[in-house]
């Protein structure tokens, strides 16, 4: 029988979150872990000053709590909360105290699992045996030291950024077990709900690779001053923050009575090295719908364009079908409708047979469907991968391998923007879909989500939406060359950057695809 991996939790008195107890009880169900011991932070001396900013702080937070439900928890309530098989021994952490740190080492821990991270972890680090492990967020350099994911969400940045650290013993160097961008939030809560969650699930992915003694490669953490984090910002940035709700307020009412900004394509004759997107011809939307998302594709020497037709009354997609012609673009029909939301209707084909690979993630599927006759009839071929919150796939044939792009929230939830995960496998609808080494190969909004393809006899390009604060794919995309593709190796590099400005009163743009001849693309009006 193996031995289990003796864990202690480093934790703050004060302010705990649920999901800080849940990755706990996650700890606590684990067969492989023993929680030998609870170590409470030290408190902080705080001045008055300090004092006033918390009370403010809360008093301000009070709406935002209750409407997301989120609750602050002390150390009593924690006790009640944590379920333990075993029962640990508990500390009160003192800065320095060479009592508690030989305390420590007699308990022979293999990690500390940090739910912050503090200048004492350095002191901690040195009495278990992997080190220890510890969640952090962006490190600023104005020296304010403002509660982690907050100022992300008062400076309006496009993302907020997380990282896993690891502390390891006898050491002086930090390594970055795990780093990633995600889309911010308008509200700070919010933001730091939506942080937490998917940090907690990368914490649970490191601690599994220590139980199974996996080598995971981490990187050098650059910066090595870690400072302590205010539990509330200033008086001056709360009320900058007050300013900020009181304009989304204001944004969201008036939003009620303007019209919907509406998704529109564009079809090029061209190929996407020579675009002008000015020459481009624009498909006019039915009544009461959008189109987005385009493909194009040749079939019997007749070019089409697949896109998602959205029904503004039903707030549903479907995939309908429209042929380019020299001067001008008819609608051949609706080509799939099912009783759930469809879009990005990705085309391939493989055994001379023609494919469509359209976002599903309403039925939390990602499913083939093949055509039985091109262009309006097709049936359901092979659902791939089920129970999963997929965005934007995409699949193509690389050096004797099939590739699955996809961008999938790991934990279910609604952002689907930040990761970029990749599959592989022998055949796309026979074969098994293998996980990438380095899922996620790209974390950060600002480029992970697919938004369409170019392939070329030597050279494969991805497109990446770029996500702005405040807006779904509204920031533009950028073409980015594959320059390395293998079962462990994802390497990618920017080498054009698509700005919306490129016609008069555009709002927005997140798709681009080409077939070689003829170029698509969508914006926002």
């Amino acid at each position: 029988m193996e031995e289990k991996l003796k864990l202690s939790i480093v934790l703050p008195k004060h302010n705990l979150s649920q999901h800080s107890l849940d990755l706990i009880d996650w700890c606590s169900a684990n067969n492989n872990i023993e929680i030998v011991c609870l170590i409470w932070e030290p408190e902080q001396q705080i001045s008055l000053l300090s004092f006033v900013e918390k009370r403010a702080w809360d008093g301000m937070l009070f709406i935002e709590r209750a409407k997301l439900n989120i609750g602050k928890i002390n150390r009593m309530e924690a006790l009640r909360q944590i379920y333990l098989s075993s029962n640990p021994k508990e500390f009160d952490l003192i800065h320095d105290d060479p009592m508690i740190i030989n305390e420590l080492r007699k308990l022979e821990i293999d990690v500390h699992l940090c739910l912050n991270t503090e200048p004492f972890v350095s002191a901690l680090k040195d009495s278990a045996k992997y080190g220890a492990l510890s969640f952090m967020g962006a490190n600023e350099s104005s020296g304010k030291h403002n509660p982690y994911f907050f100022s992300e969400v008062l400076n309006k940045r496009n993302s907020t950024e997380f990282n896993i650290l690891h502390h390891q013993p006898n050491s002086k160097k930090v390594y970055i077990a795990q780093n990633g961008e995600l889309s911010t939030h308008g509200y700070f809560l919010a933001n730091q709900e939506n942080v937490l969650l998917r940090q907690n699930f990368y914490m649970q992915r490191k601690i599994e690779a220590v139980i199974g003694k996996r080598t995971v490669s981490e990187a050098i953490f650059k910066s090595q001053v870690i400072n302590t984090k205010k539990q509330a910002p200033s008086l001056y940035d709360q009320l900058k923050y007050l300013l900020h709700l009181l304009r989304l307020a204001y944004k969201r009412f008036f939003a009620l009575f303007k019209d919907d900004n509406f998704w529109n394509v564009g079809i090029y004759k061209g190929g996407w090295q020579s675009l002008d997107f000015k020459k481009a011809m624009i498909i006019s939307n039915p009544k009461n719908h959008f189109l987005a998302d385009p493909f194009v594709v040749n079939n019997d020497n007749k070019d089409y364009c697949f896109v998602e037709d959205f029904d503004l009354k039903k707030s549903k997609g479907v995939i309908s079908v429209y042929e380019i012609g020299d001067n001008k673009i008819t609608n051949v029909g609706l080509a799939l409708e099912e009783n759930f939301h469809l879009s990005f209707p990705y085309l391939f084909e493989c055994d001379s047979k023609t494919y469509m690979l359209p976002e599903t993630t309403e039925n939390n599927d990602i499913r083939i469907y093949e055509s039985t006759h091109f262009p309006l009839e097709w049936k359901l071929c092979r659902v791939i991968k089920e129970n999963v919150s997929a965005v934007d796939s995409m699949i193509f044939k690389h050096k004797n391998r099939w590739w699955l792009f996809t961008n999938i929230n790991p934990i279910g939830e609604r952002d689907t923007c930040s990761e970029l995960s990749l599959f592989y496998s022998e055949h796309p609808v026979n074969g098994t879909w293998i996980p990438h080494a380095k899922n996620p190969v790209v974390f950060t909004p600002s480029r992970a989500r697919n938004g369409g393809i170019i392939i070329e006899e030597d050279c494969i390009y991805r497109i990446g939406q770029k996500q702005i604060f405040g807006t779904y794919g509204g920031g533009g995309f950028s073409i980015n060359k594959i320059i390395a593709l293998s079962p462990d190796v994802y390497e990618e590099e920017s080498t054009l950057i698509v700005k919306p400005d490129f016609f008069k009163g555009n709002k927005g743009a997140h798709h681009f695809h080409t077939n070689g001849t003829i170029s698509t693309f969508d914006f926002l009006t």
